[in-house]
């Protein structure tokens, strides 16, 4: 036992040394290109909060930072997440005049943010199934004619409602699929912005931005990308109503206070260049498929247990990296990966062989018990985890145990 665990902590020594290493680098130098900042404001709609929205965009405008206001045409009436069939309600007076002032004082960049932002589901009789998977969507599934149409609907009613020309897509809660891409590059749009997961299409024209953190993690985002060594780093701030104590004063996470604060504090900051979804589409070289592809790392990141970052300080979970840098940091978060819970198998294969082979072994009737419940416990912590496509390293780690354990009974 001790020889294995000798090998086995100085294989993750090795690891840790070597992909430190690998993803550290050298801290970013001044001469280089600034760090790109974007700000992305979701939601905004008939039945959002116009005052708070009115108090955002005020604060925004005061620190001289642009911002990407996401904006829903027609609002499902009675509730986004009821698939069946409601009215849309189309921006008020108030909110239109809200955001033309602010195009007009070059303050935003309108985002269209789906059609309705109501959540599609299959349908069995006169009931509908529950979203596969954590999240809900207004695309994923639905057929390319009604994709087109919702998105030339939703963008021709925002163009004229306010003057602008929209050229990025924002999907509601994320969630899209490769038709979404495919009717997006035909119509034109240049900007994709969700999050860190989903399809991608390697022959896609469009320019990728996706969510890297939230407004509360802009500090530790921008330290992370002055260590990384990615000369176009990028980060994405996603925020919403529901963030804001003044919305929901249980379940907000920061103040109107707060905001000015941190929107004070990246304007401080010399080497921070703050952009619109589609400035930093223009600004950032590449920003292709291909470098979303490596920078995939949503699910990836859910199974690599927290310490790694907490350790190593890298790869840089809020930062969206170049090519060469997101290459680096996926290949090191699967070795980690594979590392971690090889050990946790290896470690569950062994007690599990030892209290088999002095306890269990000899009673042959208890041996065959074991072993028939192991593997029925296994089945069930797999079902379990992966319920909701969702998996996260605390799941994954008792599931690389449970079939280490498996193992180590026959």
């Amino acid at each position: 036992m001790g020889r294995y665990a000798s090998k086995l902590f100085l294989l993750l020594a090795v690891v840790a040394a070597g992909g430190a290493g690998a993803v550290a680098g050298a801290p970013r130098a001044a001469a280089e290109r600034p760090l790109t900042v974007v700000f992305r404001f979701d939601d905004y709609s008939a039945k959002s909060d116009t005052a708070l929205e009115t108090s955002i965009l005020a604060a925004f405008r005061r620190a001289r930072i642009p911002l990407t206001v996401s904006v829903i045409p027609r609002m499902a009436a009675v509730s986004a997440f009821d698939p069946a069939p409601q009215k849309g309600l189309p921006l008020p007076p108030d909110k239109i005049q809200l955001l033309r002032e602010a195009l007009r004082d070059g303050d935003v960049e309108i985002s269209l943010h789906g059609y309705a932002h109501q959540t599609v589901r299959r349908k069995i009789g006169s009931a509908y199934l529950e979203p596969f998977g954590r999240y809900h969507s207004e695309f994923i599934g639905v057929d390319e004619a009604t994709q087109r149409r919702k998105i030339l609907e939703g963008r021709e009613i925002l163009e004229r409602e306010l003057g602008a020309r929209i050229e990025t897509f924002v999907p509601p809660w994320n969630g899209y699929d490769r038709t979404t891409l495919r009717v997006l590059a035909a119509a034109g749009f240049r900007v994709f912005s969700a999050a860190r997961r989903g399809p991608v299409d390697l022959a896609s024209p469009l320019r990728f931005l996706p969510r890297t953190c939230d407004l509360w993690e802009v500090e530790s985002a921008v330290q992370e990308a002055r260590r990384a060594p990615s000369p176009d780093a990028l980060i994405v701030v996603l925020f919403h109503h529901y963030d804001f104590k003044e919305s929901d004063a249980q379940a907000g996470r920061i103040d109107l206070a707060e905001l000015d604060r941190i929107l004070s504090w990246v304007a401080r900051q010399s080497d921070l260049r703050a952009l619109t979804l589609a400035e930093a589409a223009r600004a950032v070289p590449d920003l292709g498929a291909r470098q979303f592809y490596w920078n995939r790392n949503a699910l990836l990141w859910q199974i690599t247990p927290p310490w790694v970052n907490r350790v190593i300080h890298g790869p840089p979970r809020g930062v969206y990296q170049d090519l060469a840098a997101a290459r680096r940091a996926k290949l090191f978060l699967w070795i980690v990966v594979i590392a971690v819970y090889g050990a946790l198998a290896l470690g569950g294969f062994l007690l599990a062989r030892g209290g088999f082979r002095w306890w269990i072994r000899p009673r042959r009737l208890l041996a065959l018990a074991a072993r028939l419940l192991a593997c029925l416990a296994l089945l069930a912590l797999v079902l379990y985890v992966f319920s909701d496509l969702e998996p996260y390293w605390a799941g994954i780690a008792a599931i690389a145990l449970a079939a280490g354990g498996c193992a180590g009974l026959f």
